[in-house]
């Protein structure tokens, strides 16, 4: 039976609040590639299939690395992966202000930013479903949902740098911001409560997350091994791959909307506006899970976002895609139910080891989607055939979700 909490502020709360603060500022800047997209293509001359390949890059060597990060973290902890991400992502955002070609280019964003995002998103979550048992999702929605006020803020204010300075001085600025913020709050991160002289929730004997969905405790912990061979991993890994493939519309959508007479401020406003919505999404939606599952909130996630995409299709006008962001906002804060399953499945010793693997089927869906997007572009003047088959994709996720149930318990936790 669990004591009752200490008195005072439970320090896994500020672990949230810093961790937030780093996610605010990384996913911002990354969610404002497409703001910056237009401007790439057209001063350096190149075609949307080639500067498309950059952010795709950017998510293959990113995610590829999550699998050593998240063993990384596992062992020296968030505070010195954390400090390494920002460091990194400063530099590589202050030299995108002096790119020239497609081959820096893809030097600059497809690998040294990587690298430094590598080091943040896996380390994170996997820290902070070490600090929270009962309350996971909610901490976890609240982490995540810091990723949507980053996408709220940084595209339109990107969008107002690069009107007033252009855009190579406009990430400089940006660098600066990542740096000065971002380096103060990976100081306040720790990976286990037992650091501090606590315990997970802040009460003692906090153990079992007990509820629907039969999602098991932390004392149940999978090792790398048990959890590749069970057959939830790797659906796990097939939702995550495929569901990625759809939104490689996302790096076009400014130009999408642009190319409807829509100005650049605007369109700007409406992918902010989308962060704005997933903040609530996220929030309410994980909190939820943890009243009733995972799975359920998850599954109508999936199915609401298939039924944005054909909104999209036929969106003219700025208030028919500011429907569109602020629902499929909303709903894609059911993607943060995938890392509370996956503690909740396999526990939390190589959490993030198994997050990292996991995290690397997303760059696989993210590393096509985006090249795909700029060629049928490219090849045919319109981005209605990629939106069709995004939808699609979508609710061959949501088919496939429905198959998700816990994996049994591991006979031995040794190695």
């Amino acid at each position: 039976m669990a004591e009752k909490p200490k008195t005072g502020v439970f320090y896994g709360w500020i672990v949230v609040a810093a961790a937030s603060v780093i996610l605010a500022l990384q996913w911002g800047f990354h969610e404002s590639f497409g703001i910056f997209f237009t401007e790439l293509y057209r001063d350096l001359v190149l075609t949307r299939t080639e500067v498309s390949g950059s952010y795709a890059l950017f998510y293959v060597v990113s995610s590829t690395l999550g699998i050593l990060t998240g063993r990384l973290n596992d062992k020296y902890g968030p505070r010195l992966m954390l400090m390494i991400s920002v460091i990194v992502i400063s530099i590589g955002c202050a030299l995108m202000s002096v790119v020239n070609t497609l081959w820096q280019l893809y030097v600059v964003y497809g690998v040294i930013i990587a690298i430094g995002a590598s080091f943040g998103w896996v380390p994170v979550i996997a820290t902070v479903c070490h600090w929270f048992v009962k309350k996971r999702g909610m901490a976890l929605g609240i982490t995540k949902g810091a990723t949507g006020i980053g996408m709220f803020i940084m595209p339109p204010l990107s969008q107002f740098l690069i009107i007033k300075l252009g855009w190579r001085i406009s990430y400089l600025i940006i660098a600066g911001l990542i740096c000065a913020v971002g380096l103060p709050a990976s100081r306040f991160t720790s990976l286990d409560p037992a650091e501090k002289g606590l315990y997970p929730d802040n009460m003692k004997g906090t153990v079992k997350n007990t509820g629907n969905d039969k999602r098991i405790s932390n004392i149940r912990d999978f090792t790398i091994k048990q959890a590749l061979r069970t057959k939830q991993f790797w659906l796990l890994f097939a939702l995550s791959a495929i569901f990625a493939l759809p939104f490689g519309i996302w790096v076009h959508l400014k130009a999408y909307m642009v190319g409807f007479g829509i100005s650049e401020m605007t369109a700007a406003n409406v992918i902010g506006l989308s962060g704005a919505a997933y903040v609530v999404g996220v929030l309410v939606i994980n909190n939820i899970s943890d009243r009733i599952g995972r799975k359920k909130p998850l599954i109508i996630s999936l199915l609401f976002m298939g039924l944005m995409m054909l909104w999209l299709l036929r969106a003219r006008e700025p208030w028919e895609f500011y429907v569109f962001t602020i629902i499929i906002g909303f709903f894609w804060g059911g993607l943060g139910l995938f890392s509370a399953i996956i503690a909740d499945w396999f526990g939390l010793k190589f959490l993030g080891s198994i997050f990292g693997i996991l995290d690397a089927s997303w760059g696989i869906g993210a590393g096509i989607s985006p090249i795909l997007a700029g060629y049928i572009f490219d090849t045919t003047g319109s981005y209605q055939l990629s939106i069709i088959m995004g939808a699609v994709v979508i609710f061959i996720t949501t088919g496939l979700a429905l198959l998700l149930r816990h994996p049994d318990e591991p006979a031995s936790t040794v190695i």
